[in-house]
């Protein structure tokens, strides 16, 4: 074979040579993925626990209250589903500067249905309508809430107890209140 020839093969057996490798390097990858479970088809995630101290910190306002009502509805891309619970606010533990006396605030969580399409979102709190709540929030907008701590900021009041069942915790309503506010008095003083 003249030389010639042999400088135009060899580029295109290069290139040839190349996609056989890329490809024998991707299936490799995507067996090794499948067979470690990367593409399982439930995903798992961690959730670090805060503290009582942790949620207090980081809350804008800590109030008790009840569900008045609360309704789901897209965003204004229509590619999230959001649901804005309405909360009648009984008393306040922690109040935001600005909030006034703002007997109504609403919280917004990610996730519910509109229509026959339906979102869920894990980890986040979950609201029924008269139901007693205690909660710890954060503000998103002048008056949008969103809960600290995902499903840890929320507790339902049964009893005269706050209990959050996913945690497992249960504790007299007045002593809740009290550790909270002795928290938020040693955060003053060390400040």
């Amino acid at each position: 074979m003249p030389r010639s020839s042999i400088s135009r093969e060899f580029p295109e057996f290069k290139r040839r040579y190349a996609v056989k490798t890329i490809y024998s390097i991707l299936s490799s990858v995507a067996i090794f993925s499948l067979a470690s479970g990367f593409f399982g088809t439930q995903g798992t995630a961690l959730m670090v626990e805060r503290t009582i101290e942790e949620l207090t910190y980081e809350a804008d306002s800590i109030l008790i209250g009840e569900v008045k009502s609360m309704e789901s509805r897209w965003n204004a891309d229509r590619t999230l589903i959001y649901t804005y619970v309405t909360i009648s606010a009984r008393d306040y533990v922690k109040k935001f500067s600005n909030m006034g006396e703002s007997e109504e605030i609403t919280v917004k969580i990610p996730g519910g249905e509109v229509g026959d399409i339906g979102l869920r979102v894990s980890d986040m709190p979950e609201f029924r309508e008269g139901e007693q709540v205690f909660l710890f929030l954060k503000k998103e907008r002048p008056t949008i809430f969103r809960v600290v701590g995902l499903f840890q900021g929320k507790y339902t009041v049964e009893d005269g107890r706050a209990k959050n069942k996913v945690l497992g915790r249960e504790i007299p309503l007045d002593s809740f209140v009290s550790q909270i506010k002795e928290i938020m008095k040693e955060a003053g003083a060390s400040q």
